[in-house]
């Protein structure tokens, strides 16, 4: 039986609480958390909000705003790997499965140099110590993800495919075709090409007809994921109202 989940925030300034509940009470099953205290200080609670609300949590995503200090022979891309590997021992610690994160943050070009592999290779040991799968997400420039999985083998480097990313970073590239066989998570959403916009799916340009048949090929058994603002949905004041509108697009999709 499909699964449906959305992220956390979903555009509606409520308690991670309030939150949780709205989205159970449209009708999804699961949650995807943001690993990060960019907007809730208490995100470490979020499972437990979650599960008390009904749902279960696909997935955290961890800190993407340093992404590209990764590739950087610098301490800030130390530092930036040695997090990722502490929100790996997190999902253990938690009992969340899958660990999404960014190879890249932007449109910055797959530099030379080994640092950045180097370091992709000891986050992979941590998720294969942990026993959590860390999920690639395509994020800026393609060759990013090509190029890890071109170079580290390892069962649990695992694909996290963002529909709205491939059509503003990547148009022309069918991830989905390329990756689909490692695919562990989905941040489904729509944009017209201009900008990340994060909208409801069929509110853009993205080709949702191409995806599902991809996802169908792939034969995907995961949840339909979306990850979605309530751009354009502004004049929808109730939460759980909006939340019920994504949950239909989001069984359109597949």
């Amino acid at each position: 039986m499909r699964r449906y989940t959305i992220v956390d925030y979903f555009g509606y300034d409520l308690p991670p609480r309030e939150r949780m509940r709205a989205i159970r009470a449209a009708g999804f099953d699961g949650v995807i958390l943001l690993w990060a205290d960019y907007f809730d200080a208490d995100y470490r609670d979020f499972p437990a909000y979650a599960r008390q609300a009904g749902l279960f949590v696909e997935n955290a995503h961890a800190p993407y705003q340093d992404a590209g200090s990764l590739w950087t022979d610098t301490l800030e891309g130390e530092a930036c790997a040695e997090h990722i590997i502490r929100c790996l021992e997190d999902c253990r610690d938690y009992g969340i499965p899958t660990l999404v994160m960014h190879p890249i943050n932007g449109r910055a070009p797959l530099p030379e140099g080994s640092v950045g592999l180097e370091r992709f290779r000891r986050i992979c040991d941590a998720a294969e110590r942990t026993g959590v799968n860390l999920a690639i997400e395509n994020q800026g420039s393609a060759d990013y993800i090509g190029y890890v999985f071109e170079h580290i083998q390892s069962d649990r480097l695992r694909f996290c495919f963002d529909s709205g990313h491939e059509r503003f970073y990547s148009p022309g590239v069918d991830l989905l075709s390329l990756y689909g066989d490692r695919l562990a998570a989905l941040h489904l959403h729509d944009n017209n090409g201009k900008e990340d916009a994060h909208a409801l799916p069929f509110t853009g340009a993205v080709d949702w007809g191409r995806i599902a048949a991809a996802l169908r090929a792939a034969d995907y058994r995961g949840a339909i994921a979306l990850e979605v603002l309530n751009k354009g949905f502004e004049s929808i004041k109730d939460p759980v109202e909006f939340l019920s509108v994504a949950l239909n697009r989001a069984k359109a999709i597949l």
